[in-house]
């Protein structure tokens, strides 16, 4: 199973203690429903070898508070959007792969056309009655999709494997590899500025208004990762 998860603000510190060989109360990844009888049994992550007990604060808040909403309310990503790429299987090293194959790019753009849309779609009323206008303003989306944005980082990336047991079933042995990146906001929120003012065309204000008024309900808190 696959899924990345990405979304933005609030949540503080808690720190999962796992240990290799060690049942405990984890929580399964994200995404992932089980049954209210499941028991999950950590038995170790990337760091168990290394002597390291407990997994990174970013990837803690994640998983408890299932979203990266969490993670940017931590000191280190206040400034920051984060996304976190996030697949599980049944083998370490396909979820590894995936890890280091995963395309924070593309999801950037895939989670900007979810805000902008939902944004553009609340301002149609701002245009113009010309076909024109509407068909200009639609493809904006698509140009904000597709653009290319530039600043992000890979920050981290981790792996836990699990031990997943429902009643009735055979134990279930589960892998789930995170990478986390972040871009900072200010950087991200000057690039979708940019695209927004190469749509406006001077000899149509009306429509220019519309994209104007976009722009500052996107960036009035930044974007909202949903």
């Amino acid at each position: 199973m696959k899924s990345v998860k990405v979304f933005a603000l609030i949540a503080i510190l808690l720190v999962l203690f796992v240990f290799a060989g060690c049942k405990s109360s984890a929580k399964p990844a994200p995404g992932i429903t089980l049954d209210s009888t499941a028991k999950v049994e950590t038995v170790e992550h990337k760091g168990t070898s290394l002597g390291v007990s407990s997994i990174p604060p970013w990837l803690s808040e994640y998983i408890q508070r299932n979203g990266v909403r969490a993670v940017e309310a931590l000191p280190d990503y206040k400034n920051v959007y984060v996304v976190v790429g996030e697949s599980n299987g049944s083998d370490l090293q396909q979820v590894l792969t995936w890890a280091n194959n995963f395309d924070a790019q593309q999801q950037i753009g895939t989670t900007i056309n979810t805000r902008v849309a939902s944004v553009f779609k609340a301002h149609e009323s701002l245009l113009p009655d010309e076909t024109a206008s509407k068909r200009r303003y639609d493809n904006a989306i698509n140009t904000l999709t597709t653009a290319s944005y530039t600043g992000l980082r890979k920050e981290s990336d981790w792996w836990v494997h699990q031990r997943i047991t429902e009643k009735g079933k055979d134990p279930v042995t589960r892998y789930t590899a995170y990478v986390l990146y972040t871009i900072e906001k200010s950087v991200l929120n000057q690039q979708i500025r940019d695209q927004i003012d190469k749509l406006k065309n001077a000899e149509n204000p009306e429509l220019d208004a519309a994209f104007d008024a976009v722009t500052a309900q996107l960036l009035e808190l930044g974007l909202q990762w949903d």
